[in-house]
């Protein structure tokens, strides 16, 4: 057999190259000319989504505890809905999302969630469904105070996305661990009471504040995230962790597999049955840190899972931003840290103080307008960006103040105001 010169070669690929690569110029032109028009798709709807700013105050005596905002959470997730294919291809269509945000001056806390207007009627049901004597009130956006444009000539700002330090199916401290057992009364201590007490203690002018962004997903995300955890346990338990494969592969394997065999029987004769090997049964008894990362792991992916982003910002007036004030930033999530299941912690790639070396204040220039300008648009693009959270996680995270907090800086509603009887007659 002989083998044909470099140049043959060259000139035969040559061949197929001017008679069948128009081909893939084509495919590559429409390929680039879908995404883009996806990408204007996306752009038209995100911009085209009407938002409404409730503040939510409740009463001093308000007895609902995080556990009422973990319900509001699990039913707000009727929200959803699976995209049609029209939806999906033509239409740009997201899934629904909302926000929870808490902005803090001096002296001063606010409690205001951001929804699509479409689905305000739901979201203000479920609230006072669960807390009845809340009192409910639309609100002008807050975070339009502060313009881009202005960073570092009216204003110094901070500002960091806060992501989870292990994987998303690895649960943080909830409020189930916020209690002290030892206290007659009033067992619960509010994780919010430090957060809110830390970011009110400021100077005039300054002002912190929090977001968090859920969207709640198809069961199909929920599945696979929860299948995740579900592999986890079991590699810590030492379980055999058995991937089932694709029909795809299935084949590929049968079709490389089976020449294989054929070669080697007929060189070597036909194959002799092995021997079983007797393994011994090896038992791995988890250590106490790996049973507690088991249970926790289980107790978080057998609830519903819901996309979410955090996001934290601090503002200062001109040439008064202070360092100090980005580790008290951070350390309000610090509370939330458990060093054998799951921890918060600043996003690397966002934080405004992060670039250290090359074109070090061009690059802190365009994080500080970009996480400015994400979080006054609520951006959560892509329903694949973010990490999964369960309401328990996100209820410990974000929650209306309790009797608890007592905090004179947190705006209480002066009376409970409930939501209207349906009997009352409208002009």
């Amino acid at each position: 057999m002989t083998v044909p010169p470099v140049t043959e070669l060259v000139t035969i690929f040559g061949d197929v190259l001017l008679t069948w690569g128009w081909l893939f110029v084509v495919f590559l032109a429409l390929w680039i000319a879908w995404e883009s028009y996806k990408l204007l798709k996306h752009i038209d709807y995100v911009a085209g989504i009407q938002w409404t700013f409730l503040q939510i105050n409740v009463t001093d005596e308000s007895a609902q505890t995080p556990k009422a905002f973990e319900n509001c959470i699990e039913v707000i997730g009727g929200m959803h809905k699976d995209p049609d294919i029209i939806e999906r291809l033509f239409e740009g269509y997201f899934l629904p999302w909302f926000s929870c945000e808490i902005q803090c001056s001096k002296d001063r806390t606010r409690y205001i969630m951001v929804v699509p207007t479409p689905h305000r009627k739901l979201i203000e049901g479920v609230i006072y469904g669960q807390y009845p004597m809340v009192e409910i009130k639309e609100v002008e956006d807050y975070t339009l105070e502060f313009d881009y444009r202005d960073i570092g000539k009216k204003f110094e700002m901070w500002g960091s996305e806060i992501v989870n330090v292990d994987e998303d199916y690895m649960p943080i401290r909830t409020y189930h661990e916020f209690e002290d057992t030892l206290a007659e009364d009033d067992r619960f201590i509010d994780p919010h009471q430090a957060l809110v007490e830390a970011f009110t203690h400021i100077n005039e002018g300054e002002h912190f504040w929090v977001q968090v962004l859920i969207k709640p997903v198809a069961a199909g995300t929920i599945s696979a995230w929860a299948d995740a955890g579900q592999e986890a346990i079991a590699e810590l338990s030492g379980q055999k962790i058995e991937v089932e494969e694709s029909i795809f592969k299935k084949a590929a394997g049968l079709f490389t597999s089976v020449p294989g065999e054929i070669m080697s029987a007929a060189l070597s004769g036909p194959a002799e049955a092995a021997e079983a090997e007797n393994e011994p049964l090896r038992l791995k008894f988890p250590n106490p840190a790996e049973d507690a990362a088991m249970k926790g792991i289980l107790m978080k992916v057998a609830r519903n899972g819901y996309k979410t982003k955090i996001r934290v910002m601090h503002f200062a007036p001109l040439g008064k931003l202070h360092k100090p004030n980005y580790g008290k930033a951070i350390g309000a999530f610090k509370q939330f840290n458990s060093f054998n299941l799951n921890s918060l912690k600043p996003d690397g790639l966002t934080k405004t103080n992060g670039p250290n070396y090359i074109l070090k204040q061009t690059r802190r220039a365009y994080r500080m307008r970009s996480i400015l300008l994400n979080y006054q648009w609520r951006d959560f693009w892509g329903d694949d960006s973010g990490f999964m959270m369960s309401a328990e996680e996100l209820a410990t995270l974000y929650h209306f103040p309790v009797k608890y907090v007592r905090s004179p800086s947190v705006e209480r509603a002066a009376a409970g105001v409930g939501a209207p009887p349906a009997n009352v007659p409208y002009a």
